[in-house]
């Protein structure tokens, strides 16, 4: 007789639940097919691999090892199958605030175009991890590099930089520095800072002693953020990319000249699994690296 994954997997759910009758639940089949699976598995092994002689159904010294292989081999199986279907699975892309601009659009245009089985399907966020946190993105765009907590592997995430962006202030369109070419720290000190608490691109330590607004009007996602500033109640920081798109008809855009520059990332989980990903990862890290003909001489 031939062993196959059903005699695997009946074989461990008895041994898990510890019981025929609870196994054949779980399996939702019968406990006598149970029974004869078990059977039939111990024929084809040449012992016995359940003891039957106690009120729970225990794996013998022979069942024990045998467990150990049929758990590796079965999800060495189901780990197959999955990867088989998601060959045509789309690629999820976390975003927060503006990120897919003209460089992003076209670094995922060429992918597609290269890899139509894997489209890139976008998910935008107002989570700092674009989705990664809790797997509902494959890979995200994200402008802090994820950290994971110690002890927690299954936190961990991998990251590379794509691009750095400069920062610009927001203003309402009849602000009384709207006309000006560019900004500094110190012109924002009186102002009131609408800071996006959830998704903001503004470090802690961007202010200098004694430097930062006076008041500070919080938000939670990118739409109270651009209707705060548009209603004039106060201004805000962004990277150019915000600019470029022009979010809003009622806002203004300066250059703010003494910030450091907004990094963009791409990162994603260390344990993630979609076929396509380390592609898909390759193929941006290319995208992103100067050829060494558009390096100054």
């Amino acid at each position: 007789m031939s062993v196959e994954l059903r005699h695997l997997r009946v074989f461990i759910a008895v041994c898990e639940a510890r019981s025929f009758t609870h196994a054949a639940t779980r399996m939702m089949v019968s406990q006598p097919v149970v029974s004869r699976t078990v059977q039939q598995l111990e024929k084809a092994v040449g012992a016995e691999l359940i003891d039957r002689s106690t009120g729970e159904a225990r794996p013998t010294e022979t069942g024990a090892v045998l467990l150990e292989h049929a758990r590796a081999t079965v999800a060495r199986f189901d780990h197959a199958l999955s990867s088989a279907r998601s060959v045509n699975r789309p690629l999820l892309l976390g975003y927060t605030w503006s990120m897919l601009d003209s460089r992003i659009l076209s670094a995922v245009e060429t992918w597609e175009s290269d890899h139509p089985r894997n489209p890139i399907v976008t998910r935008r966020s107002d989570d700092r991890l674009a989705g990664l946190g809790d797997g509902s993105t494959d890979v995200a765009l994200v402008r802090e590099r994820p950290t994971g907590r110690a002890g927690h592997p299954e936190d961990e995430y991998r990251s590379l930089t794509l691009l750095s962006e400069d920062r610009y202030v927001a203003l309402p369109r009849d602000h009384r520095l709207s006309g000006r070419t560019a900004l500094r720290l110190e012109d924002l000190t009186t102002e009131v800072f609408v800071d996006n608490t959830v998704s903001g691109t503004v470090p802690s330590g961007l202010w200098p002693p004694g430097g930062a607004p006076q008041k500070r009007l919080p938000v939670e996602t990118f739409e109270d953020w651009t209707f705060a500033i548009a209603a004039g109640r106060g201004i805000g920081l962004t990277p150019a990319s915000t600019a470029a798109l022009r979010p809003h008809p009622s806002l203004a855009f300066v250059a703010l000249a003494d910030a450091p520059a907004v990094d963009l990332h791409l990162a994603w989980r260390a344990d993630a699994e979609h076929p396509a990903l380390a592609r898909f990862t390759a193929h941006m890290q290319r995208a992103f690296t100067p050829s060494p003909s558009s390096s100054p001489s």
